[in-house]
């Protein structure tokens, strides 16, 4: 009877603790360490600082049992949330300090396998944890190549190896390549395959290798447009990345704009899509450098601009259209009926224009709450984000509304919405616990409600 108590003890703390991914507190040193010691990998969590949605979402996948089994077994396991105190270094480290995602890194420190999403699907995560598993021998031969580079291969072949298996894994390239290109003979600077590898590596906008690309810039078109477009739009947008987090880190608004320019020019067939680029690039650098003064200016243009003039029916219009056209040119699976008769099934990834503009103005609002406690800007956020809720209403935007209300004196509006939130979030599955706490100081009167 005792044993039999004792099973049923153990099995109650299987489902509340060990059958759940566990993220150690630990240091990302410490991780390292610990790594080493029994030989295993360590899978870093990025947590997402705007998106929390994003955080949420991916916590839900981590509740289920089989991966939570192969991660706790097989990884050191950390998550780097906003206040961790190594997320810059981190964030540095892994090119992800303004977007989130799952990493595996060995544990010399080497990046094998990055997933820059999050999912409730268990077994999206369990790919990525066989991908992973693959890549470790990726990571022991880039740390071979590393080795032999700095005991004294330093030939251009062995550089452009190391730069390749450097960009496979999604780690840093850049000194490496000013090294490269500083090294190439003259000549190779004129052959298209050399500008293409060089261009393939998105150098930081005005380093040494992006000068020497783009030097002459007859031979840089002949190079560049020889490229598939699907290629050149995601090696700007690394490019833009890449140099916007250089312009932060400097704090540097000159090269930003420089950046916010050079994304403007990538936009060739909408004037409207370009100065939105340029703009969003500008409002994000003086997010990230904590510039609030010029950040709560610039986005009540931004917002009232770009989202507040659209029309809903046009956007959902559009939307229609889009799925339609989608759909119409997606392959399909020819699947049979019990029936025996045969049905063609289609599936295609659609993102609604209606959900993007939510999005954006609910990032916009809760930035402003988060921001300001002035009345003029929180009467904005809440225009912002009202208006985004007769697109679509997802409970971010409507707890964003609830907070916004209740810090505008508007406390029995914010009541009802902080509930239509807590039981949209059960509907879907989604803990509460944070929502609950909220809405019990709302009902409280508290001053603060955060």
């Amino acid at each position: 009877m005792k044993k039999l108590l004792w099973f049923l003890i153990l099995s109650v703390v299987c489902k509340n603790t060990i059958c759940q991914v566990q993220f150690q507190n630990l240091t990302y040193n410490e991780a390292l360490k610990k790594a080493a010691i029994n030989n295993r990998m360590i899978f870093l969590q990025f947590e997402s600082e705007k998106c929390i949605q994003c955080n949420v979402v991916a916590n839900k996948a981590f509740e289920n049992e089989e991966l939570a089994a192969q991660l706790n077994e097989s990884f050191v396991c950390i998550a780097i949330n906003s206040t961790h105190p190594d997320r810059e270094t981190v964030g540095n480290f892994l090119n992800a300090k303004q977007s989130f995602g799952s990493f595996f890194i060995d544990h010399n420190g080497v990046l094998l396998h990055s997933y820059k999403m999050s999912t409730t699907q268990a077994s999206k995560y369990k790919e990525q944890v066989g991908i992973a598993l693959f890549k470790s021998s990726e990571g022991i031969r880039i740390s071979e190549l590393e080795k032999e580079y700095r005991e004294g291969d330093k030939s251009i072949d062995m550089l452009q190896a190391i730069l390749l298996k450097r960009k496979s894994l999604s780690l840093e390239t850049d000194s490496l390549l000013d090294v490269y290109v500083s090294i190439l003979p003259t000549d190779s600077l004129t052959a298209v395959t050399t500008l293409s590898f060089i261009a393939k590596m998105a150098p930081v906008i005005g380093s040494y290798a992006d000068n020497q690309l783009r030097k002459d810039y007859a031979l840089f078109n002949k190079a560049w447009y020889a490229l598939p477009l699907v290629e050149r739009v995601i090696i700007n947008n690394r490019i833009i990345a890449k140099s916007m987090n250089k312009a932060v880190s400097e704090k540097n608004q000159a090269f930003a704009y420089r950046v916010a320019s050079f994304n403007k020019a990538t936009y060739t067939t909408s004037v409207q899509a370009a100065e939105n680029a340029f703009d969003k690039n500008i409002l994000d650098y003086l997010y990230e450098t904590k510039d609030t003064f010029n950040y709560l200016v610039r986005a009540v243009n931004y917002y009232d601009k770009y989202y507040m003039t659209v029309s809903i029916d046009t956007i959902s219009k559009q939307d229609s259209l889009r799925r339609k056209k989608m759909l119409a040119t997606a392959k399909g699976d020819t699947v049979s009926r019990t029936d025996s008769t045969l049905r063609i099934r289609k599936s295609i990834t659609f993102s609604p224009q209606t959900q993007i503009i939510t999005q954006a103005l609910n990032t916009g609002a809760w930035n402003f709450y988060k921001m300001s406690s002035d009345t003029m800007y929180l009467s904005k956020a809440l225009q912002w984000v009202k208006r985004g809720l007769e697109f679509y209403e997802p409970a971010e935007a409507m707890d964003t509304y609830a907070r916004l209300l209740y810090k505008t004196g508007k406390k029995e509006e914010a009541v009802f919405w902080e509930l239509k939130t807590i039981a949209l979030k059960q509907k879907m599955g989604y803990p509460t616990v944070e929502f609950e706490a909220v809405l019990n100081k709302m009902k409280a009167g508290a001053a603060k409600i955060d």
